[in-house]
């Protein structure tokens, strides 16, 4: 018998004809699932992306408001100020700038920045100050360096030092809002990096200390008077700290880098509030969650890999169940390199349209995904697909980005071919280039969420600044992320401390972001599954668009208390409209009409909608 006839080589052949017709089906399959038919007849974006002109904010945009407002007597115009008049907008304590001693005298609560000493301020302002507080105004001064106010503020000499990297505050009425060890220790440096250490000031001989640092000598100190007055020093520049973690320069100064609570900056902005609504009398400040709540939530995704895309209609049917939106940061990835095959392709583009359709947000989360994107080139502004060809040659290895690559080619791809509106962006690795802010804003975008609250060390939103440096603003808003899913243990062996982190940062109504991949439909799914109706009941849920459009238009409202016989003017000034906004009124204070306007949890009360424009509310005492 041939051997082709034989039983065996029948049996060898058939199985090697059902391998080759099973490849071609895989290929076949491939092929259909890797098609780019609705990407080929594009090309953009057409209109260049320019950069704002390098220019320092002129601290004058600051320089408006009424007597009500905390005066920051900014007494060196070159320095970090626009920390705190970020950091100020985010714990929502109106405010305003001058270069005016007799201004500032106007207001109750001054805070004077960056230094006291005869050098930035002449004995006439000196004596100003000096009087305001005899007369029972409150002064708080940062770097009180000499200048003959000492015993003002209840020390006897000052020495500087680089020695320092952490304080503690003592026990005190005015500091009992501090209830975690976090806050009660806070850090101002790594403490196995002396490099990462600040300059300080030491107040020896202080009668009354409110905070030590690590070594026990005195970094918070306050003096009274007989009138009435209260001064407070503090031992560092409060701005260039602020501004320092807001741009990730903090040199790791921090105990968690993500899935902990690290609030060094924002126990600080609530000393300032608390410090605003105990010494003035006509205090209002700004709640910062949406409709009143005390969290505000925010659950986005990275979509970073070919299963992912598979993944995501069950994510979405998970957060449909339970009626909360998210944010899907989709990489548009059109080829196929080192990490992985090109899955931004027609099949996928069904999915972005069954997400916007069930009310999620599509944001961008690159082209190439890089890891080196923090060091790649910023480009020219005019990278438009398909010429925009990155790719990613090795871990380490990036060939063709460029910073104004990866945010207008993805941002354009993505809203020309789904129904989105794309306002979001997070960079992949959360590797950061210097020039983001102001490439984003070139680019179109808005909102960023680019790096971990713990390495920011806070967890409340923020404005960028250009270069991630000191004296230029953009346009765009920063959402720290609190919760991630990489850092071991997996997330669903950890519900109990997410839940207890989010409680915390509800105490003084923080934002919480969390990260996940959709990599996996198991103990992700099953951390979301968990945590979401335990969150509900104190947390306002959202996506980062809806949160970042509320957030930017509260950070531009002015707030302005005047007395007006028994009753007091309340006036909001909004650029744009506003609804949700929740207000604390000074102690004792009521709206003489509750039209649109209603009591919520803690004294605060909840504005429906502010208008574009003016309102102005009548208050009454109780």
């Amino acid at each position: 018998m041939p051997f082709w006839k034989q039983p065996a080589f029948m049996a060898r052949l058939c199985i090697a004809l059902l391998a080759v017709g099973l490849g071609v089906l895989a290929v076949m399959a491939f092929m259909g699932r890797n098609t780019f038919d609705r990407l080929d007849a594009l090309h953009g974006p057409a209109e260049p992306s320019a950069l704002a002109a390098e220019a320092p904010t002129d601290w004058r945009l600051y320089a408006d408001g009424d007597a009500s407002r905390l005066a920051v007597l900014l007494t060196d115009e070159n320095a970090a100020w626009l920390g705190l008049a970020h950091g100020l907008k985010s714990i929502g304590v109106p405010f305003t700038l001058t270069r005016d001693v007799a201004e500032a005298t106007r207001h109750q609560v001054i805070l004077a920045y960056p230094l006291l000493s005869g050098r930035t301020l002449d004995d006439a302002g000196r004596l100003a100050l000096r009087r305001h507080v005899e007369e029972g105004g409150t002064l708080i001064a940062t770097q009180v360096l000499g200048g003959g106010l000492q015993d003002l503020f209840g020390f006897d000499s000052v020495s500087e030092s680089r020695a320092h990297h952490s304080l503690t505050f003592e026990q005190a009425p005015s500091l009992d809002w501090i209830a975690d060890p976090h806050e009660r220790t806070v850090l101002l440096g790594q403490p196995d990096k002396p490099e990462s250490w600040i300059g300080t000031q030491v107040y020896e001989g202080a009668d009354r200390v409110l905070a030590r640092f690590e070594d026990g000598s005195p970094a918070l100190v306050s003096g009274t008077t007989a009138g009435g007055g209260s001064a407070y020093a503090l031992g560092f520049d409060l701005g260039f700290f602020i501004l320092r973690a807001h741009n990730d320069r903090n040199e790791q100064g921090y105990r968690a880098y993500a899935n902990g609570y690290e609030p060094s900056v924002d126990v600080w902005l609530r000393w300032l509030r608390a410090l605003y609504r105990q010494h003035e009398p006509l205090a209002v400040t700004l709640g910062t969650v949406p409709h009143g709540k005390d969290l505000a939530a925010v659950v986005t995704f990275d979509v970073d890999y070919v299963q992912s895309m598979e993944n995501l209609l069950a994510y979405r049917d998970l957060l449909v169940r339970h009626e909360v939106p998210a944010t899907f940061f989709i990489q548009t990835k059109y080829y196929r390199d080192f990490q992985d095959e090109g899955f931004f392709n027609d099949r996928t583009l069904d999915v972005l349209d069954a997400l916007v359709g069930a009310g999620m947000e599509i944001g961008s989360h690159s082209v190439s995904h890089s890891d080196r994107y923090a060091s790649v080139p910023l480009g020219d502004g005019r990278e438009a697909y398909p010429e925009y060809q990155p790719r990613v040659l090795a871990q380490g290895d990036t060939q063709g980005a460029t910073v104004l690559g990866e945010l207008r080619v993805s941002r354009f791809l993505l809203e020309h071919l789904s129904r989105a509106q794309v306002a979001s962006f997070r960079p992949g690795y959360l590797a950061t280039p210097p020039s983001l802010p102001e490439a984003m804003q070139a680019s179109g975008y808005r909102f960023s969420s680019s790096a971990t609250a713990g390495n920011l060390t806070t967890h409340l939103p923020f404005r960028a600044n250009a270069q991630r440096l000191y004296a230029q603003e953009t346009a765009i808003y920063e959402f720290p992320i609190t919760v991630e899913d990489e850092i071991p243990p997996i997330m669903d062996q950890r519900v109990d401390e997410a839940v207890d982190l989010a409680q915390s940062l509800a105490r003084y109504g923080a934002s919480y972001v969390m990260l996940i991949h959709p990599n996996e439909i198991d103990h992700k799914y099953r951390f979301l599954d968990e945590i979401l109706p335990r969150l509900k009941p104190f947390a306002w849920f959202g996506t980062l668009g809806q949160y970042g459009a509320w957030w930017a238009a509260r950070d531009r409202i002015a707030v302005d208390v005047r007395r007006q016989g028994d009753s007091l003017s309340l006036t909001l000034t909004a650029p744009t409209s506003i609804e949700g906004l929740a207000l604390t009124l000074p102690s004792g204070w009521q709206p003489a009409s509750t039209q649109g306007i209603g009591p919520v949890p803690d004294g605060r009360w909840l504005l429906d909608q502010v208008p574009a424009g003016t309102l102005t509310l009548t208050l009454r005492q109780r």
